[in-house]
């Protein structure tokens, strides 16, 4: 049939026909000789192309989800428009795309995400210029590269106080939030209150805690750490970076530069946004 040695094996081609079943007739005498390390590299690559028993189990269990689903849909479909909803299929905890492994994102050092929170301090100041973000900030007639880089920059200053304005409003509104359901809690133990948390500030407000629960979680990590105040980046952007900036804050010298107190001008003593009045003179 075949046989072995050191540095080749040597398959008689009799039996490659046979095994990828060609139809096409090979003396018996021919042979084809392959190195050993190419068979072992085949072997490999087919036992790479398995999956494991983890990807196995994500995939039968979004197989099952979704043979249930369509049940589900053939049953509202039978049942017609009079019917009752049927309870929905229990949705895998894992994303199917797990299946091909999580990519994992760069983190930044404690280092690299101070120096990133203090580049992006802003002029607090100054108003928020609302004409910035209306149709007039528009091309205007042949207008030159430099007025258009100056509108840009105009407009991401704007940007980025506005951003701090919000981030300050979240992190006193998410402690105001932490000191109200301490509130709560100290009035359901006296039994003065029988709703939860959740179902109080929704009957009483209107306010999701689902959404609360993120700025109380902000407030926690930010109240007392008043240079916050002062960061023009997206609230969403400080969310998702809430444990890494936690870490950040255990550090000493971080920790002190951000908690140094900031004296934030009132409403009346903001300066104009003079600087960023639009141009709008076209260059010829």
């Amino acid at each position: 049939m075949f046989t072995c040695c050191l540095d080749n094996v040597v398959i008689t081609c009799k039996h490659i026909a046979d095994w990828c079943g060609l139809s096409f007739q090979i003396n018996s005498g021919e042979t084809l000789i392959l190195p050993s390390n190419q068979c072992e590299r085949e072997a490999d690559m087919e036992s790479e192309q398995q999956w494991t028993d983890t990807q196995k189990q994500f995939i039968n269990d979004y197989k099952i989800y979704y043979h249930n689903m369509g049940l589900l849909v053939n049953e509202i479909d039978l049942n017609g428009p009079t019917g009752k909803m049927p309870k929905l299929p229990k949705k895998p905890k894992h994303r199917l795309s797990d299946v091909y492994g999580k990519v994992n994102k760069k983190k930044m050092t404690p280092q690299e995400l101070h120096q990133y929170l203090a580049d992006n301090i802003a002029d607090v100041n100054r108003t928020i210029s609302r004409e910035i973000f209306t149709d007039v900030y528009l091309l205007v007639g042949n207008e030159s590269e430099t007025i258009i880089v100056e509108k840009l920059n105009k407009g991401i200053r704007n940007l980025k106080r506005q951003d701090a304005q919000t981030l300050l409003i979240h992190i006193n509104f998410g402690h105001y939030l932490n000191l109200a359901k301490a509130w709560l809690e100290n009035k359901r133990k006296e039994g003065r209150i029988q709703q939860s948390w959740a179902t109080w500030l929704k009957e009483k407000t209107g306010y999701s805690d689902d959404h609360a629960r993120k700025l109380r979680a902000l407030a926690k990590v930010l109240h007392g750490y008043q240079q916050f105040f002062y960061v023009g980046l997206p609230l969403n952007f400080i969310l998702g970076k809430l444990k890494e900036i936690e870490i950040m804050l255990q550090i000493p010298d971080f920790n002190a530069f951000w908690r140094v107190p900031v004296v934030l001008p009132t409403t009346n003593d903001l300066q104009s946004s003079q600087d960023d009045t639009l141009t709008l003179t076209a260059s010829e």
